[in-house]
């Protein structure tokens, strides 16, 4: 105490903890990463903070909210000029810039997948209501060409952005099966799947696999993912009724499941089938 008396301008961590609004730990970690060297007070090897150490501890954190790394701040602590400040400054702006435009990345992807979930949302008046729709050639990262437990289906996918060193959306994009009709259980309640892949309107990943341009029967339905072999002999009968031939084995698309939602009642999956105009017979005369 008689130490404070005789030296009023010094201060305890208690102290510059409040006025500077941060945590006892932080002043710690100054300290112990060497950009801050308090004095002890001789007495009671109390941390004694001068007007001086209040002076960088202000630069300090001004720096920090800059995101300088602590490294820095110490090589600044020990040759601070104008030119080194200005040079530390035009780095930082740099460094900054690649992060504007990493999060402009980051929100057109969050866009992305948000339109991808409010557009099929907005699509639910048509559920259950057999469709023919136009496609142009789709874009798709195949992560297996094998049928997949679905509990494996994610760790495939992680190990094909590891392998590749490409990353693509989950929520929001859609895990997508090729079925495999013949060869699956009659009876089990699912499809035995060709192959898994993931898909994206909106995306702008590099794709390995693409999905044929032409047309195909669609299908919305909600919930649990037995209807698929509820829906699938319809569609089949509704492409014979419209003289269409199919041309290729059904897709599954999960436009939102799992990884968008827990509770399977909002599950919203697509089967689309790719199919053409059964050609005409010409009658020879």
């Amino acid at each position: 105490n008689d130490y404070f008396m005789v030296n009023e301008n010094c201060y305890k961590i208690g102290e510059i903890s409040k006025l500077f609004n941060i945590g006892l730990d932080s002043l710690r970690y100054y300290e112990k990463v060497g950009i801050l060297s308090p004095k002890r007070d001789p007495i009671n090897n109390y941390r004694i903070y001068t007007l001086d150490d209040i002076r960088e501890i202000a630069i300090i954190r001004e720096l920090m909210e800059l995101r300088f790394p602590s490294k820095q701040i110490k090589e600044l602590g020990k040759n601070r000029n104008l030119s080194t400040s200005m040079e530390l400054l035009e780095h930082e702006i740099t460094v900054v810039n690649e992060s504007i435009v990493n999060l402009y990345q980051i929100k057109e992807s969050l866009n992305a997948r948000l339109s991808s979930i409010k557009t099929i949302l907005e699509n639910s008046i048509e559920f259950y209501q057999i469709k023919i729709l136009s496609f142009p050639e789709r874009s798709c990262i195949m992560i297996s060409e094998t049928n997949l437990p679905d509990r494996m289906v994610t760790y495939a996918a992680t190990e094909y952005m590891h392998k590749t060193k490409q990353k693509f959306p989950i929520i929001g994009s859609c895990d997508c099966y090729t079925l495999d009709l013949e060869n699956s259980n009659p009876d089990s309640d699912y499809y035995k799947t060709e192959n898994v892949f993931f898909y994206s309107e909106n995306s702008n990943y590099a794709g390995n696999y693409f999905l044929p341009a032409g047309k195909y029967l669609s299908l919305l339905y909600r919930g649990d993912l037995k209807q698929t072999k509820k829906y699938i002999p319809k569609m089949f009968d509704f492409a014979k009724e419209h003289n269409l031939d199919v041309i290729s084995h059904p897709i599954e698309i999960g436009h939102i499941d799992c990884y968008e939602t827990l509770d399977e009642e909002e599950f919203i999956t697509e089967i689309q089938i790719p199919v053409k105009p059964v050609k005409k017979r010409v009658k020879l005369n």
